[in-house]
């Protein structure tokens, strides 16, 4: 089952079963997440990354020096990937016969409003990860969600970014974007549960994980170690 979105693509291209524009998260530059990654792992260690989508992180990682197996639903956004392992799979179902000693869950997926999914998620991560092993979870920045509003722009790259939809009620961010690029527009919205620190603390314990500490100011990524 996939987090709840929806997307579309002025160029007819595909869009994955979670909403997400392959064309669009193709061409999209990869940002700061790959060396923050980079800084928070060993050198040159394996990487499982779940939720790769069509290898934005992925290939910086494998130019960083890393091997990584690269997981996704989509078949769409795996064939963008190279460099890496592809796994075709659902990450609440993976169930691979070697751990990692680096787990990386990107992409806001633990922010997904599907009904125990974030708990499956997490219960791959720590199936998946080493007992000396790392887990590095992105989560959607309380105060970006209570910040955003509507006919907000920016620039990433040659990409101009536009909210086209923000709404934070009760904890739940509903929101949308229109990406532009040349002659191409993707949009893209989701849904996303917005979890506290002291949400998340409790969220990654249940799993069998401890918060090891955050590895940014905006309090985005976190570094979780294994418990049990």
């Amino acid at each position: 089952m996939s987090p709840l979105g929806t997307g579309t693509s002025s160029d007819g291209g595909p869009v994955a079963p979670d909403g997400s524009p392959v064309g669009l998260y193709r061409s999209f530059p990869p940002g700061r997440e790959p060396a923050l990654i980079h800084g928070a792992v060993p050198p040159g260690c394996a990487v499982l990354e779940l939720g790769c989508g069509a290898g934005r992180i992925t290939h910086a990682l494998v130019d960083l020096g890393h091997p990584v197996v690269a997981v996704d639903q989509s078949a769409d956004m795996l064939a963008c990937v190279r460099g890496a392992t592809p796994v075709h799979a659902n990450i609440e179902e993976l169930d691979l016969p070697q751990d990692f000693p680096a787990v990386v869950l990107a992409s806001f997926l633990i922010n997904t409003i599907v009904p125990g999914q974030r708990e499956a998620f997490l219960a791959t991560c720590r199936r998946h990860v080493a007992d000396d092993g790392l887990v590095l979870v992105q989560r959607t920045s309380p105060d970006w969600a209570a910040s955003l509003e509507p006919g907000q722009e920016h620039r990433s790259g040659d990409f101009l970014i536009t909210i086209t939809e923000a709404r934070l009620d009760g904890g739940v961010l509903h929101a949308a974007q229109e990406c532009r690029l040349k002659e191409t527009t993707w949009t893209h919205s989701w849904t996303d549960v917005v979890y506290s620190d002291e949400d998340m603390e409790k969220l990654v314990a249940s799993a069998g994980l401890s918060l090891d500490r955050w590895l940014d100011e905006e309090r985005e990524w976190t570094l979780l170690r294994p418990t049990q």
